[in-house]
């Protein structure tokens, strides 16, 4: 069977619409459920029962009024580097991959940390 998709990201059959869009990166429940309102569908509705044509209209729509996928990722990762081109607090504990937000890192934190070593380590440092 031809796997319906939505912006790149396939669908089961099986979910309803709501849940279903949850799977495009940036779209949450709330969202999810917003873009069935303005489309006036049941968010209920089962993947496998909605036209092809209106999952391409749902694919636009998201794509027309959220920032998603890609474009958000590529967002987010320009937001942390102008963090760190401005030398400021957040972006130098970005660059040393340190928690920015004032925990204490004597114990713990060490997510943070082992997220930074990565960074440093691809950025060259």
């Amino acid at each position: 069977s031809n796997t319906r998709r939505i912006l790149g990201v396939a669908l089961r059959d099986k979910q309803s619409i709501h849940i279903a869009l949850t799977g495009v990166y940036g779209l949450g429940r709330f969202m999810a459920k917003t873009v069935c309102a303005k489309l006036g569908l049941n968010p209920m509705t089962r993947i496998k029962d909605i036209h092809p044509t209106m999952l391409h209209t749902i694919g636009k729509t998201v794509e027309s009024e959220y920032v998603v996928q890609n474009d958000l990722k590529d967002q987010m990762k320009s937001d942390i580097m102008r963090l760190v081109n401005m030398r400021c607090y957040r972006g130098i504990r970005h660059a040393q991959g340190l928690p920015l937000r004032g925990q204490r890192t004597s114990t713990n934190g060490k997510t943070a940390k082992k997220n930074g070593r990565t960074a440093r380590q691809s950025s060259g440092h």
